[in-house]
């Protein structure tokens, strides 16, 4: 416990014991002290908004025998010196024309127990000369008093300047996942984090770059929340004396199966002060839609590199078996004979222009000797341009894998086992399927 405390008990001992025996002499008891409520080393934050920022220096009174008393703070750079010799730092004096010493001398009557001092400062003029974000000037006060004493080791403050840049950010940044059969509203929190007393009007956008870099990072495959899903929230403004609002978008019902990112970051921002917006910072929701799993009766084989004609029976191992609805089939890479080379690629027809969401393998499984490590999947309108629509790892389980593709509309869709990847020649999969909505129900001839 330290020497303030301990006067301060003392005193509220002596108190107690005072109550009860009104003949107690406390004269000399628990004489009254000062000292400064925040000793020591604190940093001030503080945001260039163009205006002068006001720093409280608090004094607390403590002990029974109290009088009144003056307290006066006044630079003492020999403080600033020797916390740079002890801890190693190189903090400068803060220049005199950065502050002033408002209230540098404060009266204590005898009944106060807390009282404060006052000093003003500049951000703009700190921050031209030390630049946003660095501490660099220290401004040491020490107390002395006309009147109780400090308490020993209770009379110093150095106090450190940081200026940041003012913006307006997104409060709620990072990405979540929603269940959309619980979840109908994506909040996004934009918010101040200084004393806001202007009108700030904030311009969202959803960026295509912050879901490439997403899945780039993370080796998923999100597409951005197609616009006709949800509805926009008004713009959003931050009224004077308010320091965070919430725009809400409000998802709809008839959202089409797929796998979907809705990344939210300000574009803009207009007030009347010099605020920035934070374009970095955003809030994203992702959002997977389950699709039926799709009728493959008018599915066929367009073309294959390998398969295993004999090998495996006269009624398994064709490309054939991938898409034959029959869960004790399954289509294998060729063996009787020979391998062929990687990389393996089968074309399928769906023979309806289909909005994929997600795609499923059904592995040999088994413990079969299927060492798969890696599988790709390319869709096309055509059958003759392909975009990639993810490439996943491969486990030979018993049960289907379920891959969350990158959402695309497409008739034909290929399965590719890649070279250089740690794939060996040797691949079996019983079942591909695909999750998703047929977009035209007719079908389509060649």
């Amino acid at each position: 416990m330290n020497r303030f405390n301990y006067i301060a008990l003392s005193a509220c001992v002596a108190l107690s014991v005072s109550s009860c025996d009104d003949s107690f002499d406390v004269s000399s008891k628990a004489d009254g002290v000062l000292a400064v409520s925040q000793e020591g080393f604190n940093t001030l934050q503080s945001y260039n908004v163009g205006e002068k920022y006001t720093a409280d220096l608090w004094i607390q009174q403590g002990g029974l025998k109290s009088t009144a008393s003056v307290v006066s703070f006044s630079v003492d750079k020999a403080l600033l010196d020797s916390m740079n010799a002890a801890d190693g730092t190189s903090y400068e004096l803060l220049p005199a024309d950065c502050y002033q010493l408002t209230k540098g001398t404060v009266d204590i009557p005898a009944d106060e127990r807390l009282l404060k001092g006052e000093l003003t400062y500049d951000p703009a003029k700190i921050q031209q000369l030390s630049g946003y974000d660095h501490l660099k000037y220290v401004l040491p006060l020490r107390a002395t008093s006309n009147g109780m004493p400090l308490v020993p080791g209770r009379s110093a403050l150095l106090l450190g300047f940081k200026v940041s840049e003012p913006i307006v950010t997104i409060m709620n940044a990072g990405v979540e996942e929603i269940n959309l059969a619980d979840v109908k509203e994506l909040p996004v929190q934009i918010g101040v984090p200084f004393t806001n007393k202007w009108e700030i009007t904030c311009r969202l956008e959803n960026r295509q770059s912050v879901i490439d870099a997403y899945n780039t990072a993370n080796g998923t495959y999100f597409s951005m929340l197609p616009s006709d899903a949800y509805v926009v929230p008004e713009t959003p403004v931050l009224q004077s004396g308010v320091n965070q609002v919430t725009a809400t978008y409000k998802l709809k019902d008839d959202i089409l199966p797929g796998n979907y990112m809705l990344p939210v970051q300000i574009a803009e921002v207009t007030s009347d002060a010099t605020i920035r917006a934070d374009k970095d910072t955003y809030a994203a929701y992702s959002i997977i839609k389950e699709g039926d799993k799709l009728s493959k009766t008018d599915w066929k084989i367009v073309s294959f590199t390998t398969e295993e004609p004999s090998g495996e029976g006269s009624n398994n191992g064709h490309a054939k078996h991938l898409i034959d609805g029959n869960a004790e089939t399954f289509w294998h890479s060729r063996w009787q004979g020979g391998s062929d080379p990687l990389p393996y690629e089968i074309i399928i027809d769906m023979n309806h222009r289909v909005k994929i969401a997600q795609v499923e393998l059904l592995p040999r499984g088994w413990g079969s000797n299927n060492p798969i490590k890696v599988v790709r999947f390319e869709a096309s309108e055509d059958g003759n341009n392909w975009e990639s629509i993810g490439q996943f790892g491969f486990t030979n389980q018993d049960a289907a894998l379920k891959y969350y593709v990158k959402s695309s509309t497409a008739r034909y869709i290929k399965l590719v086992i890649p070279d250089g990847v740690g794939n060996g020649t040797v691949a079996a999969i019983r079942e591909l399927d695909v999750r998703g909505t047929v977009i035209n129900l007719s079908l389509i001839h060649i």
